[in-house]
């Protein structure tokens, strides 16, 4: 915006042609340039975040050429006036160069001041001579400013981002740590009281089996249900739900899961309700399928939302002749009120899905 400002102050003057009709060519070509380059090279510098050093460099080396070539073209009298265009965006490169040039800015500010006294210098004879060294004095001033002032702000910002960077992996350790916290925890309530009571030798071994089976479905769906190293609340909540459900015991074969990769961020509503939702249906499954097994599977769709299916090969009814019950009423249509969808597909003799889906 500074630089704009100072390509501005000339419109006026370019409006009036009030500048050397004989080295006009010349004047107004290089200001165009010189407005050209530099939106290109701030348009460049705003999309990538940086001001790139070669970019700095150029803009330096333009800024050089026209402060000796443009003021040139100007009568020795108004070599070091505001009518010169050259002035105020050369305090503009000072000024860039300063914050951005690094090692090398005390350099390149010395190079367009000098450029500037070179080009100019005609004008020391002539009334206007102070100017001459005013100007030279304005753009040093400005660039120091600049240069402190810019340097105090990026050191600062850098430190921020070091801040915040330390403060969010401490954050990501202890969630880790409240992870593995949760997981022993987990693995003390389920698995190890399967594994006690394995070693006991207390029960036979299709039951053990079965215990052993149960736990090992329970504990994949916790590993393998994660995205990005994220923990899916879902997973989890389902893979106890299936784990401590009666079907388990009421069926032959209990409930088998499919459980794929499931959004971590998901609403804790939508993660009741989903849940809820599932073990109605594996509750009526259980109750009325007269089959030996229930699946049950969930996964993540593209647009971020989640797909939730109770399946039996049971005998199946007619939705159409069927009323539903008040646990579907008020656990399978949970879903609905939340912004989600809810279908039950049925067959008479050909079983029945039940359809959860929740969009983000």
């Amino acid at each position: 915006m500074l630089r704009l400002a100072q390509f501005l102050l000339w419109v006026p003057v370019l409006a009036r042609q009030d500048f050397p009709q004989r080295n006009a060519g010349v004047i107004v070509g290089a200001y165009l340039v010189a407005v050209l380059f530099a939106t290109a090279m701030f348009r460049v510098g705003l999309r990538r975040r940086v001001l790139a050093p070669r970019w700095i460099a150029a803009d330096v080396v333009l800024g050089c050429l026209c402060a000796v070539v443009v003021s040139r073209c100007y009568p020795a009298a108004d070599a070091a006036s505001i009518g010169n265009w050259v002035i105020p965006p050369l305090c503009g490169v000072t000024v860039t160069a300063a914050i951005y040039g690094g090692r090398r800015r005390g350099a390149a500010v010395a190079a367009v001041v000098g450029c500037w006294l070179v080009g100019a210098w005609p004008a020391l004879g002539t009334p206007n001579g102070q100017e001459l060294v005013s100007n030279a004095t304005m753009m040093a001033v400005f660039a120091a400013v600049a240069g402190f002032v810019g340097r105090f702000l990026l050191d600062a910002s850098q430190a921020a981002d070091v801040a915040s960077a330390d403060a969010i992996e401490s954050r990501e350790r202890a969630a880790r740590a409240d992870e593995r916290a949760e997981q022993a925890l987990e693995f003390h309530d389920s698995v190890q009281v399967t594994l006690d009571a394995i070693a006991s030798g207390r029960y036979p071994a299709e039951q053990n089996r079965r215990l052993a089976q149960r736990d090992a479905d329970y504990l994949r769906v916790l590993t393998t249900s994660r995205q990005d190293g994220g923990r899916a609340e879902l997973a989890t909540a389902l893979a106890r739900m299936i784990r401590d459900h009666s079907a388990q015991e009421l069926l032959e074969r209990g409930v088998e899961s499919r459980i794929g990769v499931l959004p971590p961020d998901l609403p804790a509503e939508v993660v009741d309700a989903l849940t809820k939702g599932a073990r109605e249906a594996l509750n009526n499954a259980a109750k009325y399928a007269e089959v030996d097994v229930v699946w049950l599977t969930a996964a993540g769709t593209e647009d971020g939302g989640v797909r939730v299916a109770v399946i039996d090969r049971g005998v199946g009814f007619d939705p159409d002749r069927t009323r539903p019950g008040l646990g579907t009423t008020l656990s399978i249509n949970r879903i609905v009120a939340l912004g989600g969808e809810t279908a039950v597909i049925s067959t008479p003799g050909e079983g029945t899905t039940v359809e959860l889906t929740w969009t983000a």
